[in-house]
């Protein structure tokens, strides 16, 4: 008697619930950020990058979302994006930088307002 996909036939009753990775589909994409922490995830070539991004908060607790900038290829990504529009292959890594907030020292400030303006 053969069995028929779900209907249960047969077998030790387990299945296999793994994904299906498909060549050309799906690309393994790494985002790395300054402190050397990594995360790896498989994606479709269709799929909106904000997910990745979210995965990435996610599994690192001390960076508050949306403090930092995801670059590829020396251009910032956007969530939106996608794998394929960017023309990502199987492997490409993503940076993650923190975005530093603050300006010049107080004391360099007070100093440059002394300076005399030239005529």
């Amino acid at each position: 008697m053969a069995s028929t996909p779900g209907g249960g036939g047969g077998g030790d009753g387990e299945v296999d619930r793994k994904p299906v990775i498909k060549p050309g589909v799906h690309l393994t994409l790494k985002v790395q950020d300054t402190a050397g922490r990594t995360l790896e995830r498989t994606v479709r070539r269709t799929e909106k990058l904000q997910g990745l991004m979210d995965a990435y908060y996610a599994t690192v607790p001390d960076v508050t979302r949306g403090t930092g900038r995801f670059l590829y290829d020396g251009g910032r990504l956007a969530g939106w994006q996608t794998p394929a529009e960017l023309e990502m292959e199987d492997g490409d890594e993503i940076d993650f930088f923190t975005e530093l907030l603050g300006g010049g020292r107080a004391d360099v400030v007070a100093d440059a307002a002394e300076l005399p303006v030239p005529a």
